[in-house]
């Protein structure tokens, strides 16, 4: 908005500037009336033109910047939430995204915790994110190993 408001003062600055030149200088050609007016409202048009267009530039990489952020966050939130395999699909569906975009946010919350990351393809053909995947594995693990240490007594018992 603000680029649209810094071109459209820019234009129509320079060509109020242009025409007040113009006009001045016809009616007095002999005196210098067309520039004493048109080159401080040339400088004015031309100073508040360019300060629009970079305030413009630099809100919209400021926004964009804030609004990845927040998506990361809400990401973050929905799988922290969820504390299950979570796919692109689910929560661009839940956050109304593009699947594209949350699939980029996703890879790149998973590259933040590269090492509790597992990633594994549904039946739909989805990349399917687990975040506690190797937290899940290493609990599967112990109770197995938990199981077969009880289960090992047991079978001796049985045989004696």
């Amino acid at each position: 908005m603000l680029s649209l408001a810094g071109i459209s003062t820019l234009v129509l600055g320079l060509a109020l500037a242009a025409g007040v030149w113009l006009l001045l200088q016809s009616f007095f050609p002999g005196y210098a009336f067309g520039w004493a007016f048109a080159i401080p409202i040339f400088a004015a048009s031309l100073l508040a033109g360019v300060f629009m267009l970079l305030g413009g530039r630099r809100l919209r990489t400021s926004g964009t910047a804030r609004q990845q952020e927040v998506q990361l966050q809400a990401v973050k939130a929905m799988v922290a939430h969820r504390r299950a395999p979570i796919s692109a699909h689910d929560v661009a569906s839940s956050l109304h995204l593009p699947e594209a975009q949350v699939d980029q946010l996703l890879t790149r919350l998973a590259r933040e915790q590269a090492t509790a990351v597992t990633l594994d393809v549904d039946a739909r053909g989805h990349v399917v994110y687990d975040f506690e995947g190797e937290e899940r594995r290493w609990r599967v693990l112990e109770e197995d190993a938990v199981q077969d240490e009880a289960q090992e007594p047991a079978a001796e018992r049985a045989k004696r």
